[in-house]
């Protein structure tokens, strides 16, 4: 490696060292830890520190929730024209954020059953509108009935908010984004489709191939074997072993919904992250940009 080459990843070891230090040092005070086992939200619950958000639709949380949950269903923070699958407006999200009583210093725990997709998905998406203390319990509301845990059926009255949501730059990347990190060495795009598609055999778009400088880490490769649950810790970081140290990490598949699980799994790690909510599906039917195959 030439000097600068030295120098360049010197500079970048540095940087990552020292946000790192200072993420360790300030995580109790400024973030939540992204990843709860059952009894810690249990024990947050209890003590009121905690809005517990349903991300299962309203019929499901109608039907029976978590006592004292709200609700914001994921399938509603998608966009109403356009691209059904990007992200609702901000005008929306302050709807759905303000109803469920949700205010810029709420700690917020998401939950579902399972659908560690959606779950995943409405955890960037409130981390995108500048929700800073934001969870996601790792296990079901199947299994917290089955411990005989408090529930509720029908819809509680909640004391509107006054929350106006903005766009958080940090956590959503644009298709220009994505272009300039290519051959920004302190950046990684990381693929969360599958190997086949990633490597252009197969494709649900049409289009083949990747994103060059992306690496591939499946999305299912972040959850347990049965898909109830996200790996441990130390799993996860074996997993991103072979990711190299970045400032920052940009993730992508089809829609922007499989990357969601890398987002959480990344935060897990303390990686500064984002989404590109197009995706696949917006960066391949542009016929100017560059687009990768095989393991290229």
């Amino acid at each position: 490696m030439s000097d600068k080459g030295v120098s360049l990843l010197s500079r970048v070891m540095l940087r990552f060292c020292v946000v790192g230090c200072l993420a360790v040092l300030f995580q109790s005070a400024a973030t939540a830890r992204v990843l709860l086992e059952m009894s810690e939200v249990k024990l947050l619950q209890e003590q009121g520190e905690v809005i517990l958000v349903d991300s299962r639709s309203a019929t499901a949380f109608q039907a029976m929730h978590i006592a004292g949950a709200v609700s914001i269903p994921s399938n509603e923070t998608y966009r109403q024209s356009g691209r059904s699958d990007l992200v609702a407006s901000t005008r929306d999200m302050r709807r759905l954020l303000t109803q469920a009583g949700v205010s810029e210093h709420s700690r917020l725990v998401v939950y579902g059953d399972n659908n560690y997709l959606e779950i995943s998905r409405l955890f960037w998406v409130l981390e995108m509108f500048g929700l800073r203390n934001v969870s996601i319990m790792n296990d079901s509301f199947k299994h917290w009935r089955k411990q005989g845990y408090g529930t509720q059926t029908g819809q509680q009255a909640v004391t509107e908010s006054d929350f106006s949501p903005s766009l958080d730059e940090d956590k959503l990347a644009t298709m220009l984004m994505v272009y300039l990190a290519i051959k920004d060495d302190g950046e990684m795009i990381v693929d969360a489709r599958s190997a086949l598609e990633y490597e252009g055999d197969e494709s649900q778009t049409g289009i083949y191939g990747h994103i060059p400088s992306a690496i591939n880490i499946p999305w299912h490769q972040n959850l347990t074997a049965d898909f109830t649950q996200f790996r441990p810790v130390e799993e996860l970081a074996a997993l991103y072993r072979r990711v190299a140290v970045k400032i920052r990490y940009t993730v992508y598949c089809n829609k922007g919904l499989e990357s969601a699980v890398n987002y959480v799994a990344l935060r897990e790690l303390g990686m500064s992250v984002r989404a590109y909510d197009g995706s696949w599906y917006e960066w391949g039917l542009r016929s100017s940009l560059p687009r990768g195959m095989g393991n290229e």
